[in-house]
């Protein structure tokens, strides 16, 4: 009897564990891509793009459903300005040159719905001297600088149903990076002057989603019930033999 006991229990508790259900709960996952530059338009610097002729997409993977359910999209945009700028004060008397390195840098869906604009500025002053004589934007009357840079980062979150699904698929989302530069060089009397502006992007896509987990189901809980029956039965049977 002590046997067909065992077996009883042996086989209500693998019972307990065949059957499962999902229960969701919370995962990410994060994907990066960057502006790269096409050989023909590559500034001095890697990885930048002359401003003014970006238009370039940037190729992000969707989510993928069989991951479990997107609750929400953030995106983190980097935006990075670099320069070269080059002055010369002509003026009798001294002056002091300004470099406002500056640009829009704008990401979009593809349907023209606007993510960032990003305005990235920095001021850079020089004091040089009145006119040494030579136009060379050297000297004491003039500088030339390079790599000037100027950043701006963003975040944005989706949780709409509409801009969930536009992020949702098994293929890529290609984002619509496009600049414009706005950097000047500015100062009191004649200053000569020149500036190049250069941009690049970065964006990091974090996708939160709910994961289905496996956990027992109604049919443990009759195992365990059945469990709990053969034992209370084995235990009335031995309590009847002894009387």
């Amino acid at each position: 009897m002590r046997t067909k006991v065992l077996s009883a229990l042996t086989a209500a508790t693998a019972l307990t564990g065949i059957i499962t259900t999902g229960v969701a709960h919370a995962a990410t996952v994060t994907y990066t891509t960057e502006y790269d530059a096409p050989i023909d338009r590559t500034a001095p610097y890697a990885g930048f793009g002359y401003t003014d002729i970006i238009d370039a997409p940037l190729s992000i993977q969707k989510f993928d459903t069989s991951l479990g359910t997107l609750d929400s999209v953030t995106i983190n945009f980097i935006g990075n300005l670099r320069g070269d700028a080059g002055f010369e004060n002509t003026s009798p008397q001294a002056s002091t040159a300004t470099v406002d390195l500056s640009g829009v840098l704008k990401l979009k869906l593809p349907d023209g719905t606007s993510i960032f604009e990003s305005n990235p500025q920095q001021f850079y002053s020089y004091d040089v001297t009145s006119y040494d004589g030579i136009t060379d934007y050297g000297g004491t009357s003039g500088k030339t600088q390079q790599a000037l840079t100027a950043s701006q980062s963003d975040t944005k979150t989706y949780i709409d149903s509409n801009s969930l699904q536009t992020f949702t698929g098994s293929n890529k989302l290609d984002l619509l990076f496009s600049t414009t530069a706005k950097s000047t060089v500015s100062g009191s009397g004649n200053i000569f002057s020149y500036v190049t502006t250069y941009a690049n992007s970065s964006i990091q896509v974090t996708y939160d989603y709910k994961q289905p987990t496996k956990v027992p189901e109604s049919s443990a809980i009759l195992g365990l019930g059945l469990v709990a029956t053969i034992c209370l039965w084995s235990q009335r049977k031995r309590s009847l033999s002894k009387a």
